[in-house]
């Protein structure tokens, strides 16, 4: 499962235990304690997962050629509840995982994120703390993921989103269409853009009819503050946090992305 983001080992451990939890066994190639020892293992794997829009998918196209090993490609990075859950459903039913214990793990991780978010209810529903309107700059796992969390899980907006890892031409198409996919019957306008000029342009062009919410890189924080915006520094330049272990990934991971939105936003009024 090949990552490419700010939080990457800490998003590789949380989705290896949610996958241990419906009863899978991970063999992850990178990170802590994974060597040479995994790559060996590679020839022995079921079948290849990939977590990514794009990244990767040339490798498990070639591993099923060469080796005879299929392949799950999940084009978004699971966030909060409505796509952690959707992902576990569809790993498991690839894996032939009896459907009663993955519907029992997601039921688990639900009762508790659902509890957390009905109990903070007040603070979402405050319209003076943030807009509803959002922006993502990002590169295309957490342009598409983040955009997905914030529409599906927090019932936010979507302004224009941005992906900056100059994604090659012939993946667009997939990818522009899961920003089409939002629950609701929202969608998404996307755009492939690596200037980042251009992309300034087009946020400070744009009536987010209130505060706007940005999270981006670091270049973005100066321009969010000139429009009396909320941002959130979530990918390169990263100047805003020191990262050696956090993630956004999994039910655990959308609370943390919550508290950091939310962190930023009420920061605004002290």
């Amino acid at each position: 499962m090949p990552y490419q983001d700010l939080f990457w080992l800490g998003n590789i451990r949380e989705l290896e235990n949610l996958l241990r939890e419906i009863g899978l066994t991970p063999n992850t190639i990178f990170g802590y304690q994974r060597g040479i020892e995994n790559i060996n293992k590679i020839p022995e794997a079921e079948f290849n997962l990939l977590v990514s829009p794009w990244v990767g998918l040339k490798n498990m196209k070639t591993m099923e050629k060469r080796l005879g090993i299929p392949y799950l490609h999940y084009p978004v990075l699971p966030i909060g509840a409505t796509e952690t859950s959707k992902f576990l459903r569809e790993v498991g039913k690839f894996a032939h995982v009896d459907e009663a214990k993955v519907e029992e793990v997601i039921k688990k991780h639900e009762d508790y994120f659902y509890y957390l978010i009905s109990h903070y209810a007040d603070l979402f529903l405050e319209n003076r703390v943030i807009n509803k309107q959002f922006t993502v700059v990002a590169d295309a796992q957490y342009s598409l993921g983040i955009t997905k969390f914030l529409v599906n899980d927090l019932g936010l907006v979507p302004a224009k989103q941005f992906i900056t890892d100059d994604t090659p031409k012939e993946h667009h198409e997939l990818i522009a269409a899961e920003f089409q996919n939002l629950n609701y019957g929202i969608k998404a306008d996307v755009a492939f853009e690596t200037d980042g000029f251009k992309i300034h342009e087009e946020i400070k062009s744009h009536d987010y009819h209130g505060y706007p919410l940005v999270l981006g890189g670091y270049y973005e924080k100066e321009l969010t503050e000139k429009l009396k915006g909320n941002f959130l520094n979530i990918s390169w330049p990263v100047l805003d946090k020191v990262v050696f272990d956090d993630f956004y990934v999994g039910y655990t991971g959308g609370i943390r992305l919550i508290e950091d939105i939310y962190t930023v936003a009420v920061q605004r009024f002290n």
